[in-house]
């Protein structure tokens, strides 16, 4: 009797050790972890004309978006290069002392892989014809027309299972409240 349960303590065993070790081996440690967390945001409201800035209710909502990046430890800001985007950008930015990054919107497929091949929580700005193009690039899914010209309430949560797959939520800046401070 005492033999069995040595032998049974010696396979528990056993196989705690052959499933720690597939966990750590090279190479397999990544088919466990999960992957970044990605927000796409369209910028703020904007003034008319080429280039624009924030209107008044524009810059209230970046600040929005700041408090509730701050509220989620964003650990990369990414910006297209346009007055509007860096402008919504960098409240959030600011809450955490990092700096905007500038991608380029003519190289959109590498910096998806750039995207996907990060980690930890990451906002991105771009535009009503931009965002909804990164999702589907991110998701490989069609998400959705672009965004109306007036709306600046929707983005995306790129989010990566355990196998590496994406799922994508469309959510609200409220959600997106809901989401950070409940």
């Amino acid at each position: 009797m005492i033999a069995k349960i040595k032998r049974a303590g010696l396979q528990v065993l056993l196989a705690s050790l052959v499933l720690v070790a597939a966990c750590t081996a090279p190479g397999l440690q990544n088919a466990f972890a999960s992957g970044p967390t990605i927000f796409l945001v369209r910028h703020a409201e904007k003034e008319a004309g080429v280039d624009p800035l924030l209107t008044a209710e524009g810059e209230a909502r970046a600040e929005r978006l700041g408090e509730i990046m701050d509220e989620l430890g964003v650990d990369a800001v990414w910006s297209s290069d346009t007055r509007r985007t860096r402008a919504t950008a960098a409240p959030s930015a600011n809450a955490e002392g990092l700096e905007v990054q500038i991608y380029d919107l003519d190289a959109m497929e590498e910096f998806a892989d750039t995207l996907r091949n990060s980690s930890g929580t990451i906002l991105v700005l771009g535009h009503s014809n931009t965002t909804p193009v990164l999702a589907a690039m991110l998701t490989g899914r069609d998400e959705g027309p672009w965004f109306d010209e007036a709306d600046y309430e929707s983005l995306f949560r790129i989010e990566f299972n355990r196998r590496g797959e994406p799922l994508s939520f469309q959510m609200s800046y409220d959600a997106l409240e809901r989401y950070a401070f409940d």
